[in-house]
């Protein structure tokens, strides 16, 4: 057997489980986020900003090993999963939450040019992957590594563009609505699950290069306390009067009342609100001249 690699700390089995599990929460992180005035997300996006960073210094420092060959993967989940924390209730949280997610975006991909550029180039004829059976990684593979990677940096355009956007419009839309606290946690299993159905295959691939190549990594602690900010800041429901804002409304006793706002409505005020169709006259009985 050959000999263990030792990575750089963060990509331990725990902190591994950690990860997956972050991005399947990211449905449950979008629910938390809409209508609400508590920075919910924040944690979701301190977590990726110290993860990425880590993961920028071990490319940097060569660090990796064959973990390089899974950047540009990890970055098409992440630019689904990342939007997961873009919600918000108000602009101030827009504008943390929105740039703060399309700055981790440009982040990664920085990560991933600079795996494929040192890395991978050390790893010819060492580093082994699946792809239709065991390969070893060659001129020829790093090539096709370069074209995902393209592929990565283009879609890294749009994504940037659409975290921003969302961030803003979810705050116009929500600004006066709360959603109903506890359907975060429906989120969770509902959410995690088809999350998982989309990412599984990069899971899969992950564990099965790091078993391949015998690669071994201590826990990142600062990674895990970080995890459980973010789930604690996500599930806790609003427990101060400015985080718990409820919609406004007024009943026919022209009194105001404090409700939550149903999902269907709060989905609802996303769309654009259509014109009222014009009714047509009533036919009038047409006047006999004199």
């Amino acid at each position: 057997m050959s000999d263990l690699v030792r990575v750089v700390p963060g990509f331990s089995p725990l902190n591994r489980l950690l990860l997956y599990i972050s991005m399947m929460l990211s449905p449950a992180q979008f629910a938390a986020g809409l209508g609400a005035n508590c920075p919910s997300n924040i944690g979701f996006l301190a977590y990726n900003w110290y993860t990425q960073i880590q993961w920028y210094h071990a490319a940097r420092s060569n660090q990796l090993h064959a973990l390089s060959l899974l950047m540009s993967q990890f970055n098409f989940c992440y630019t689904l999963t990342y939007l997961g924390g873009v919600s918000s209730g108000n602009m101030v949280s827009a504008v943390i939450v929105g740039f703060g997610t399309a700055g981790v975006m440009v982040l990664n991909n920085a990560v991933a040019w600079v795996s494929w550029s040192t890395a991978q180039v050390q790893g010819y004829g060492v580093y082994e992957f699946w792809f239709v059976g065991w390969r070893t990684l060659s001129p020829h593979w790093h090539r096709w590594f370069l074209l995902i990677q393209l592929v990565d940096t283009l879609s890294l355009l749009g994504s940037v563009v659409f975290a921003v956007t969302i961030a803003f419009r979810t705050a116009a839309a929500t600004k006066d609505k709360a959603l109903v606290w506890w359907y975060r946690y429906q989120m969770v299993f509902a959410g995690g699950v088809g999350v998982l159905l989309s990412i599984w295959p990069i899971i899969l691939w992950t564990e099965l290069i790091i078993a391949r190549n015998h690669i071994m990594s201590d826990t990142d602690g600062t990674a895990v306390w970080l995890f459980v900010v973010q789930v604690v800041a996500m599930l806790a429901p609003p427990c101060f009067g400015c985080c718990a804002r409820r919609e406004k409304v007024r009943s026919p006793s022209k009194t105001v009342v404090d409700r939550a706002t149903e999902f269907t409505t709060l989905v609802e005020s996303y769309q654009d609100a259509l014109p009222e169709e014009q009714q047509a006259p009533a036919d009038v009985p047409a006047v006999a001249e004199p």
